[in-house]
Protein backbone atom coordinates (compact mmCIF):
# COMPACT_ATOMS: atom_id res chain seq x y z
CA UNK A 1 0.00 0.00 0.00
CA UNK A 2 1.86 3.22 -0.88
CA UNK A 3 0.51 6.92 -0.15
CA UNK A 4 1.71 10.19 -1.27
CA UNK A 5 0.39 13.44 -0.45
CA UNK A 6 2.27 15.74 -3.48
CA UNK A 7 2.85 18.97 -1.40
CA UNK A 8 5.67 21.07 0.00
CA UNK A 9 6.85 17.98 2.36
CA UNK A 10 5.80 15.39 -0.29
CA UNK A 11 5.90 11.63 -0.14
CA UNK A 12 7.74 9.42 -2.20
CA UNK A 13 5.67 9.12 -6.04
CA UNK A 14 4.27 5.49 -6.72
CA UNK A 15 5.91 4.17 -9.91
CA UNK A 16 2.96 2.52 -10.84
CA UNK A 17 0.99 3.31 -13.95
CA UNK A 18 -3.04 2.30 -14.21
CA UNK A 19 -4.38 3.30 -17.46
CA UNK A 20 -7.82 2.13 -17.09
CA UNK A 21 -10.37 4.78 -15.52
CA UNK A 22 -13.19 3.03 -13.34
CA UNK A 23 -15.01 6.17 -11.93
CA UNK A 24 -14.42 10.11 -12.00
CA UNK A 25 -15.89 12.68 -9.56
CA UNK A 26 -14.28 15.89 -11.28
CA UNK A 27 -17.42 18.17 -10.08
CA UNK A 28 -17.46 20.30 -13.24
CA UNK A 29 -21.31 20.84 -13.77
CA UNK A 30 -21.84 20.66 -9.78
CA UNK A 31 -23.90 23.86 -9.08
CA UNK A 32 -25.66 24.15 -5.79
CA UNK A 33 -25.64 26.58 -2.81
CA UNK A 34 -28.10 24.76 -0.40
CA UNK A 35 -30.25 21.40 0.33
CA UNK A 36 -27.85 19.54 -2.17
CA UNK A 37 -27.84 15.97 -2.91
CA UNK A 38 -24.82 14.13 -3.72
CA UNK A 39 -23.39 14.27 -7.58
CA UNK A 40 -23.14 11.14 -9.66
CA UNK A 41 -19.66 10.57 -11.04
CA UNK A 42 -19.70 12.08 -14.46
CA UNK A 43 -17.43 9.35 -15.86
CA UNK A 44 -17.48 5.51 -14.91
CA UNK A 45 -17.32 2.16 -15.90
CA UNK A 46 -18.94 -0.06 -13.09
CA UNK A 47 -21.10 2.68 -11.72
CA UNK A 48 -19.98 4.60 -8.31
CA UNK A 49 -21.99 6.20 -5.87
CA UNK A 50 -21.52 9.83 -3.47
CA UNK A 51 -23.19 10.12 -0.09
CA UNK A 52 -22.64 12.14 2.99
CA UNK A 53 -21.28 10.09 5.83
CA UNK A 54 -22.71 11.53 9.58
CA UNK A 55 -24.33 14.90 9.51
CA UNK A 56 -22.16 16.40 6.60
CA UNK A 57 -23.73 19.04 4.18
CA UNK A 58 -22.91 19.31 0.38
CA UNK A 59 -22.58 22.41 -1.35
CA UNK A 60 -20.17 23.78 -4.64
CA UNK A 61 -17.22 25.58 -4.78
CA UNK A 62 -14.52 26.85 -6.87
CA UNK A 63 -12.45 23.51 -8.08
CA UNK A 64 -8.72 22.65 -8.59
CA UNK A 65 -8.72 24.14 -11.85
CA UNK A 66 -11.91 24.72 -14.32
CA UNK A 67 -15.40 24.07 -12.93
CA UNK A 68 -16.32 23.38 -9.04
CA UNK A 69 -15.48 21.45 -6.59
CA UNK A 70 -17.33 19.01 -3.52
CA UNK A 71 -17.72 21.55 -0.39
CA UNK A 72 -18.28 19.46 2.76
CA UNK A 73 -19.36 21.05 6.21
CA UNK A 74 -21.52 20.27 9.27
CA UNK A 75 -18.56 18.51 10.98
CA UNK A 76 -18.53 17.39 14.75
CA UNK A 77 -17.64 19.89 17.80
CA UNK A 78 -14.35 20.02 19.18
CA UNK A 79 -13.70 16.72 20.61
CA UNK A 80 -16.54 14.76 19.83
CA UNK A 81 -17.86 12.72 17.02
CA UNK A 82 -14.11 11.56 16.11
CA UNK A 83 -14.80 8.92 12.30
CA UNK A 84 -18.35 9.64 11.91
CA UNK A 85 -18.18 12.56 9.58
CA UNK A 86 -17.30 12.96 5.78
CA UNK A 87 -17.54 11.56 2.79
CA UNK A 88 -17.95 7.60 1.03
CA UNK A 89 -17.25 6.70 -2.20
CA UNK A 90 -18.74 3.43 -3.57
CA UNK A 91 -17.22 2.05 -6.45
CA UNK A 92 -17.60 -1.41 -8.09
CA UNK A 93 -13.95 -3.02 -9.39
CA UNK A 94 -15.54 -5.97 -11.44
CA UNK A 95 -12.80 -6.51 -14.04
CA UNK A 96 -10.44 -4.48 -12.58
CA UNK A 97 -7.34 -5.47 -10.48
CA UNK A 98 -4.33 -2.97 -8.90
CA UNK A 99 -7.42 -0.04 -7.69
CA UNK A 100 -5.62 3.57 -7.02
CA UNK A 101 -7.55 6.56 -5.47
CA UNK A 102 -6.22 9.73 -6.25
CA UNK A 103 -7.79 13.07 -5.36
CA UNK A 104 -7.84 16.79 -4.92
CA UNK A 105 -8.57 18.26 -1.39
CA UNK A 106 -8.73 21.71 0.11
CA UNK A 107 -9.39 22.17 3.96
CA UNK A 108 -10.28 26.08 5.18
CA UNK A 109 -8.37 27.09 8.36
CA UNK A 110 -10.61 25.88 10.55
CA UNK A 111 -11.49 22.23 9.47
CA UNK A 112 -9.65 19.17 11.09
CA UNK A 113 -6.07 18.95 9.75
CA UNK A 114 -6.64 15.02 9.72
CA UNK A 115 -8.24 12.88 7.34
CA UNK A 116 -8.79 9.23 7.83
CA UNK A 117 -8.87 6.78 4.67
CA UNK A 118 -11.23 3.72 5.41
CA UNK A 119 -12.15 1.33 3.07
CA UNK A 120 -14.74 -1.80 2.40
CA UNK A 121 -14.40 -5.16 0.94
CA UNK A 122 -18.08 -6.29 1.86
CA UNK A 123 -19.68 -2.87 1.77
CA UNK A 124 -20.31 -2.65 5.32
CA UNK A 125 -17.38 -3.56 7.31
CA UNK A 126 -14.66 -0.85 7.09
CA UNK A 127 -11.29 -0.94 7.43
CA UNK A 128 -8.54 1.82 8.21
CA UNK A 129 -5.93 2.50 5.58
CA UNK A 130 -4.08 5.37 6.50
CA UNK A 131 -4.53 9.18 8.07
CA UNK A 132 -2.88 11.94 6.54
CA UNK A 133 -2.12 15.64 7.41
CA UNK A 134 -3.02 18.35 5.43
CA UNK A 135 0.01 20.98 5.34
CA UNK A 136 -0.57 24.48 7.15
CA UNK A 137 0.85 26.24 4.57
CA UNK A 138 -1.55 24.63 2.33
CA UNK A 139 -4.55 25.56 4.00
CA UNK A 140 -7.42 27.66 1.50
CA UNK A 141 -5.27 26.07 -1.23
CA UNK A 142 -6.03 22.57 -3.07
CA UNK A 143 -3.71 19.92 -2.71
CA UNK A 144 -3.91 17.94 -5.67
CA UNK A 145 -2.60 14.40 -6.45
CA UNK A 146 -2.94 12.75 -2.93
CA UNK A 147 -3.11 8.99 -4.17
CA UNK A 148 -3.87 6.00 -2.45
CA UNK A 149 -2.24 3.01 -3.90
CA UNK A 150 -5.10 -0.24 -2.73
CA UNK A 151 -2.52 -2.67 -5.23
CA UNK A 152 -1.57 -4.70 -2.45
CA UNK A 153 -5.04 -5.29 -0.74
CA UNK A 154 -5.99 -8.22 -3.11
CA UNK A 155 -9.94 -8.48 -1.67
CA UNK A 156 -9.93 -4.92 -3.94
CA UNK A 157 -9.48 -5.99 -7.24
CA UNK A 158 -12.91 -7.17 -9.34
CA UNK A 159 -15.04 -6.89 -6.06
CA UNK A 160 -18.37 -5.45 -6.51
CA UNK A 161 -18.74 -4.34 -2.94
CA UNK A 162 -15.66 -1.96 -2.74
CA UNK A 163 -15.89 1.46 -1.48
CA UNK A 164 -13.84 4.12 0.72
CA UNK A 165 -14.64 6.87 3.37
CA UNK A 166 -12.50 10.26 3.72
CA UNK A 167 -13.61 11.17 7.36
CA UNK A 168 -12.52 14.11 9.84
CA UNK A 169 -10.25 12.57 12.86
CA UNK A 170 -8.45 13.59 15.54
CA UNK A 171 -5.25 14.36 15.87
CA UNK A 172 -2.86 11.26 16.63
CA UNK A 173 -2.58 10.22 20.25
CA UNK A 174 -5.21 12.53 21.26
CA UNK A 175 -8.88 13.48 21.75
CA UNK A 176 -9.39 16.35 20.21
CA UNK A 177 -9.25 18.13 16.36
CA UNK A 178 -6.35 20.04 14.94
CA UNK A 179 -7.41 23.00 12.95
CA UNK A 180 -5.93 22.94 9.45
CA UNK A 181 -4.37 26.82 9.72
CA UNK A 182 -1.33 27.72 11.58
CA UNK A 183 -3.01 29.42 14.71
CA UNK A 184 -6.72 28.99 13.74
CA UNK A 185 -9.14 27.22 16.07
CA UNK A 186 -11.31 24.22 15.02
CA UNK A 187 -14.95 24.88 14.45
CA UNK A 188 -17.97 22.78 12.98
CA UNK A 189 -17.78 25.28 10.34
CA UNK A 190 -14.67 24.27 8.67
CA UNK A 191 -15.21 23.30 5.09
CA UNK A 192 -13.57 20.44 3.08
CA UNK A 193 -13.20 20.55 -0.60
CA UNK A 194 -12.78 17.38 -3.01
CA UNK A 195 -11.92 17.32 -6.67
CA UNK A 196 -10.92 15.14 -9.29
CA UNK A 197 -11.81 12.03 -7.24
CA UNK A 198 -10.66 8.82 -9.75
CA UNK A 199 -10.29 5.25 -9.07
CA UNK A 200 -8.36 3.41 -11.74
CA UNK A 201 -7.15 -0.13 -12.21
CA UNK A 202 -6.11 -2.23 -14.70
CA UNK A 203 -8.49 -4.15 -16.79
CA UNK A 204 -8.71 -7.99 -16.12
CA UNK A 205 -8.60 -9.53 -19.66
CA UNK A 206 -10.18 -12.29 -20.97
CA UNK A 207 -9.13 -15.48 -19.95
CA UNK A 208 -7.05 -16.88 -23.68
CA UNK A 209 -8.45 -20.30 -24.74
CA UNK A 210 -5.99 -23.07 -23.72
CA UNK A 211 -3.60 -24.22 -26.26
CA UNK A 212 -3.88 -27.86 -27.14
CA UNK A 213 -1.08 -30.14 -26.10
CA UNK A 214 0.73 -31.79 -28.65
CA UNK A 215 -0.91 -35.41 -27.75
CA UNK A 216 -4.04 -33.64 -28.39
CA UNK A 217 -3.41 -31.97 -32.38
CA UNK A 218 -2.46 -35.71 -32.96
CA UNK A 219 -5.45 -37.24 -31.56
CA UNK A 220 -7.36 -34.46 -33.72
CA UNK A 221 -5.61 -35.40 -36.96
CA UNK A 222 -6.23 -38.97 -36.44
CA UNK A 223 -10.16 -38.23 -35.58
CA UNK A 224 -10.15 -36.48 -38.92
CA UNK A 225 -8.37 -38.75 -41.14
CA UNK A 226 -10.93 -41.85 -39.71
CA UNK A 227 -14.07 -39.71 -40.63
CA UNK A 228 -12.40 -38.61 -43.99
CA UNK A 229 -11.83 -42.28 -44.62
CA UNK A 230 -15.39 -43.67 -43.54
CA UNK A 231 -16.89 -40.67 -45.88
CA UNK A 232 -15.07 -42.18 -48.45
CA UNK A 233 -16.25 -45.92 -48.13
CA UNK A 234 -20.19 -44.56 -47.96
CA UNK A 235 -19.81 -42.87 -51.51
CA UNK A 236 -18.17 -45.98 -52.66
CA UNK A 237 -21.16 -47.94 -51.69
Amino acid sequence: MKFRLLALAALAVSGAAHADDIALWNFNSFNCTSNCTAPKATQTANGGVLSAVGAVTFSSAGGSGTGSALNTTSYPAQGTGNLTRGVQFTVSTLGYTDIVLSFAQRNSNTASAWTTLRYTLDGSTWQTATSFLMPAAQSTTFVNGITYDFSSIVGANDNDNFGIQLLTSFAPGTSSYLATGTGASYGTGGTIRYDNVLFTGNAIPDAPLPVPEPHTYALMLAGLATVGLMARRRRAN
